[in-house]
Protein backbone atom coordinates (compact mmCIF):
# COMPACT_ATOMS: atom_id res chain seq x y z
CA UNK A 1 0.00 0.00 0.00
CA UNK A 2 1.42 3.36 -0.98
CA UNK A 3 0.50 6.61 0.72
CA UNK A 4 1.40 9.80 -1.05
CA UNK A 5 0.21 13.30 -1.60
CA UNK A 6 0.65 16.04 -4.13
CA UNK A 7 0.11 13.84 -7.14
CA UNK A 8 -1.21 15.63 -10.19
CA UNK A 9 -3.86 14.35 -12.57
CA UNK A 10 -4.54 16.48 -15.63
CA UNK A 11 -2.90 19.53 -14.07
CA UNK A 12 -4.75 19.32 -10.75
CA UNK A 13 -4.31 17.28 -7.57
CA UNK A 14 -5.49 13.70 -7.94
CA UNK A 15 -8.74 12.94 -6.12
CA UNK A 16 -8.57 10.87 -2.98
CA UNK A 17 -8.99 7.12 -2.98
CA UNK A 18 -9.69 6.07 0.58
CA UNK A 19 -8.50 2.65 1.64
CA UNK A 20 -8.87 2.97 5.39
CA UNK A 21 -9.60 5.45 8.14
CA UNK A 22 -7.28 6.74 10.87
CA UNK A 23 -5.26 4.01 12.54
CA UNK A 24 -5.31 5.61 15.99
CA UNK A 25 -8.87 4.50 16.62
CA UNK A 26 -10.79 1.39 17.64
CA UNK A 27 -13.38 1.99 14.93
CA UNK A 28 -13.85 -0.35 11.98
CA UNK A 29 -16.21 -0.09 8.99
CA UNK A 30 -17.88 -3.24 7.68
CA UNK A 31 -18.95 -2.80 4.05
CA UNK A 32 -21.10 -5.04 1.89
CA UNK A 33 -21.22 -5.02 -1.91
CA UNK A 34 -24.41 -5.83 -3.82
CA UNK A 35 -23.41 -6.45 -7.42
CA UNK A 36 -25.70 -8.05 -9.99
CA UNK A 37 -25.15 -11.79 -10.31
CA UNK A 38 -27.67 -12.70 -12.98
CA UNK A 39 -29.33 -15.18 -10.62
CA UNK A 40 -32.93 -15.04 -9.36
CA UNK A 41 -31.90 -14.41 -5.75
CA UNK A 42 -29.28 -11.70 -5.26
CA UNK A 43 -30.12 -10.82 -1.65
CA UNK A 44 -28.61 -12.63 1.32
CA UNK A 45 -31.34 -12.05 3.89
CA UNK A 46 -29.43 -13.89 6.61
CA UNK A 47 -26.53 -11.42 6.37
CA UNK A 48 -28.87 -8.47 6.84
CA UNK A 49 -30.70 -10.22 9.69
CA UNK A 50 -27.39 -10.71 11.50
CA UNK A 51 -26.44 -7.05 11.13
CA UNK A 52 -29.86 -5.96 12.39
CA UNK A 53 -29.87 -8.40 15.30
CA UNK A 54 -26.35 -7.45 16.37
CA UNK A 55 -27.06 -3.74 15.81
CA UNK A 56 -23.98 -3.40 13.60
CA UNK A 57 -23.76 -0.28 11.40
CA UNK A 58 -22.60 -0.99 7.86
CA UNK A 59 -22.10 0.71 4.52
CA UNK A 60 -23.90 -1.02 1.66
CA UNK A 61 -22.51 -0.45 -1.85
CA UNK A 62 -25.45 -1.09 -4.19
CA UNK A 63 -25.18 -1.41 -7.96
CA UNK A 64 -27.94 0.18 -10.00
CA UNK A 65 -28.83 -3.09 -11.72
CA UNK A 66 -29.16 -4.78 -8.33
CA UNK A 67 -31.46 -2.01 -7.12
CA UNK A 68 -33.63 -2.29 -10.24
CA UNK A 69 -34.19 -5.97 -9.49
CA UNK A 70 -34.56 -5.50 -5.73
CA UNK A 71 -36.45 -2.23 -5.31
CA UNK A 72 -38.37 -3.19 -2.16
CA UNK A 73 -35.26 -4.63 -0.54
CA UNK A 74 -33.32 -1.44 -1.32
CA UNK A 75 -36.11 0.62 0.23
CA UNK A 76 -36.06 -1.58 3.33
CA UNK A 77 -32.29 -1.28 3.72
CA UNK A 78 -32.44 2.50 3.35
CA UNK A 79 -35.17 2.65 6.00
CA UNK A 80 -32.78 1.27 8.62
CA UNK A 81 -30.75 4.11 10.18
CA UNK A 82 -27.76 1.85 10.86
CA UNK A 83 -27.15 1.32 7.14
CA UNK A 84 -25.35 3.81 4.91
CA UNK A 85 -26.26 3.51 1.22
CA UNK A 86 -23.44 3.94 -1.31
CA UNK A 87 -22.83 3.72 -5.08
CA UNK A 88 -21.33 0.62 -6.73
CA UNK A 89 -21.82 1.61 -10.37
CA UNK A 90 -24.78 0.48 -12.47
CA UNK A 91 -23.85 -2.61 -14.49
CA UNK A 92 -20.71 -3.45 -12.46
CA UNK A 93 -18.31 -3.00 -15.40
CA UNK A 94 -14.54 -2.88 -15.42
CA UNK A 95 -14.30 0.91 -15.12
CA UNK A 96 -10.69 1.12 -16.32
CA UNK A 97 -11.82 -0.23 -19.69
CA UNK A 98 -14.58 2.37 -20.12
CA UNK A 99 -14.28 5.89 -21.51
CA UNK A 100 -15.11 8.97 -19.46
CA UNK A 101 -18.68 9.25 -20.71
CA UNK A 102 -19.48 5.64 -19.83
CA UNK A 103 -17.97 5.96 -16.35
CA UNK A 104 -19.98 9.11 -15.65
CA UNK A 105 -23.15 7.48 -16.94
CA UNK A 106 -22.59 4.53 -14.63
CA UNK A 107 -22.15 6.80 -11.63
CA UNK A 108 -24.87 9.34 -12.35
CA UNK A 109 -27.48 6.79 -13.36
CA UNK A 110 -26.91 4.91 -10.12
CA UNK A 111 -27.03 8.13 -8.10
CA UNK A 112 -30.35 9.09 -9.67
CA UNK A 113 -31.84 5.64 -9.12
CA UNK A 114 -30.71 5.42 -5.50
CA UNK A 115 -32.13 8.87 -4.81
CA UNK A 116 -35.44 7.91 -6.43
CA UNK A 117 -35.76 4.54 -4.69
CA UNK A 118 -34.26 5.24 -1.27
CA UNK A 119 -34.56 9.00 -0.87
CA UNK A 120 -30.84 9.14 -0.11
CA UNK A 121 -28.04 10.71 -2.14
CA UNK A 122 -24.89 8.60 -1.68
CA UNK A 123 -21.58 10.28 -0.88
CA UNK A 124 -19.35 7.29 -1.55
CA UNK A 125 -18.49 5.09 -4.52
CA UNK A 126 -16.74 1.75 -4.64
CA UNK A 127 -15.40 0.75 -8.06
CA UNK A 128 -16.47 -2.70 -9.27
CA UNK A 129 -13.77 -5.35 -8.85
CA UNK A 130 -11.76 -2.80 -6.83
CA UNK A 131 -10.36 -1.46 -10.12
CA UNK A 132 -9.63 2.26 -10.00
CA UNK A 133 -7.08 4.84 -11.07
CA UNK A 134 -6.79 8.61 -10.89
CA UNK A 135 -8.98 9.12 -13.94
CA UNK A 136 -11.88 7.10 -12.55
CA UNK A 137 -11.54 8.68 -9.11
CA UNK A 138 -11.55 12.13 -10.71
CA UNK A 139 -14.73 11.32 -12.61
CA UNK A 140 -16.30 10.05 -9.39
CA UNK A 141 -15.37 13.32 -7.71
CA UNK A 142 -17.02 15.21 -10.57
CA UNK A 143 -20.16 13.20 -9.83
CA UNK A 144 -19.96 14.27 -6.19
CA UNK A 145 -18.57 10.99 -4.90
CA UNK A 146 -15.55 10.00 -2.80
CA UNK A 147 -13.95 6.75 -3.96
CA UNK A 148 -13.79 4.10 -1.25
CA UNK A 149 -11.62 1.02 -1.50
CA UNK A 150 -10.68 -1.23 1.43
CA UNK A 151 -7.61 -2.45 3.25
CA UNK A 152 -9.02 -5.86 4.14
CA UNK A 153 -10.84 -8.15 1.71
CA UNK A 154 -12.69 -10.96 3.45
CA UNK A 155 -12.43 -13.17 0.38
CA UNK A 156 -16.00 -14.35 0.91
CA UNK A 157 -16.71 -14.91 -2.84
CA UNK A 158 -13.94 -17.53 -3.00
CA UNK A 159 -15.51 -21.02 -2.81
CA UNK A 160 -12.13 -22.47 -1.85
CA UNK A 161 -12.00 -20.50 1.40
CA UNK A 162 -13.70 -21.95 4.46
CA UNK A 163 -15.77 -19.98 6.95
CA UNK A 164 -13.21 -20.74 9.65
CA UNK A 165 -10.35 -19.62 7.44
CA UNK A 166 -12.05 -16.33 6.58
CA UNK A 167 -12.88 -15.68 10.23
CA UNK A 168 -9.32 -16.37 11.30
CA UNK A 169 -7.86 -14.08 8.61
CA UNK A 170 -10.23 -11.17 9.31
CA UNK A 171 -9.63 -11.30 13.07
CA UNK A 172 -5.88 -11.52 12.49
CA UNK A 173 -5.59 -8.69 9.97
CA UNK A 174 -8.16 -6.14 11.14
CA UNK A 175 -6.69 -2.88 12.45
CA UNK A 176 -8.06 0.35 13.78
CA UNK A 177 -9.59 2.23 10.88
CA UNK A 178 -9.95 -0.84 8.69
CA UNK A 179 -12.52 -0.87 5.91
CA UNK A 180 -13.49 -4.51 5.37
CA UNK A 181 -15.35 -5.73 2.29
CA UNK A 182 -17.94 -8.52 2.26
CA UNK A 183 -20.83 -9.36 -0.07
CA UNK A 184 -24.59 -9.36 0.55
CA UNK A 185 -25.77 -10.67 -2.83
CA UNK A 186 -25.20 -14.38 -2.15
CA UNK A 187 -21.87 -14.11 -3.92
CA UNK A 188 -20.31 -14.64 -0.52
CA UNK A 189 -20.39 -18.41 -0.12
CA UNK A 190 -19.99 -18.45 3.67
CA UNK A 191 -20.78 -14.86 4.66
CA UNK A 192 -23.82 -15.57 6.83
CA UNK A 193 -22.00 -18.52 8.36
CA UNK A 194 -18.92 -16.66 9.57
CA UNK A 195 -20.32 -13.16 10.13
CA UNK A 196 -21.57 -13.68 13.73
CA UNK A 197 -18.19 -15.01 14.82
CA UNK A 198 -16.36 -12.16 13.06
CA UNK A 199 -18.57 -9.58 14.78
CA UNK A 200 -18.11 -11.21 18.18
CA UNK A 201 -14.36 -11.62 17.69
CA UNK A 202 -13.80 -8.02 16.63
CA UNK A 203 -15.82 -6.77 19.59
CA UNK A 204 -13.77 -8.93 21.94
CA UNK A 205 -10.65 -7.29 20.51
CA UNK A 206 -12.07 -3.90 21.47
CA UNK A 207 -13.28 -2.70 18.08
CA UNK A 208 -16.52 -0.81 17.53
CA UNK A 209 -18.44 -0.71 14.26
CA UNK A 210 -19.26 2.44 12.30
CA UNK A 211 -20.25 3.35 8.76
CA UNK A 212 -17.62 4.63 6.33
CA UNK A 213 -19.03 8.12 6.75
CA UNK A 214 -18.66 7.92 10.52
CA UNK A 215 -15.16 6.48 10.21
CA UNK A 216 -14.01 9.39 8.08
CA UNK A 217 -15.98 12.13 9.86
CA UNK A 218 -13.82 14.83 11.42
CA UNK A 219 -10.73 12.73 10.84
CA UNK A 220 -7.77 13.05 8.52
CA UNK A 221 -7.96 9.56 7.05
CA UNK A 222 -5.07 7.75 5.48
CA UNK A 223 -5.57 7.81 1.75
CA UNK A 224 -3.99 6.51 -1.38
CA UNK A 225 -3.76 8.68 -4.48
CA UNK A 226 -3.34 6.87 -7.78
CA UNK A 227 -2.24 8.32 -11.06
Amino acid sequence: MFFSSGLVWGGSPAPLIVEHGPRNTHKIALTFDACPTGTPDEYDEKVIEILLREKVPATLFLSGRWVEKNVEKAKFLASRPQFEIANHGFYHPHMLEKDDDRVLRELKRTQALLKKVTGRTPRYFRPPYGEVDGRVAKLAAEAGLVTIQYDLASGDPDPDLSAKGITRAVLRDAQGGSIIVFHMNRKGVHTAEFLPEVIQGLRQKGFTFVTVGELLQNAKSQITNHQ
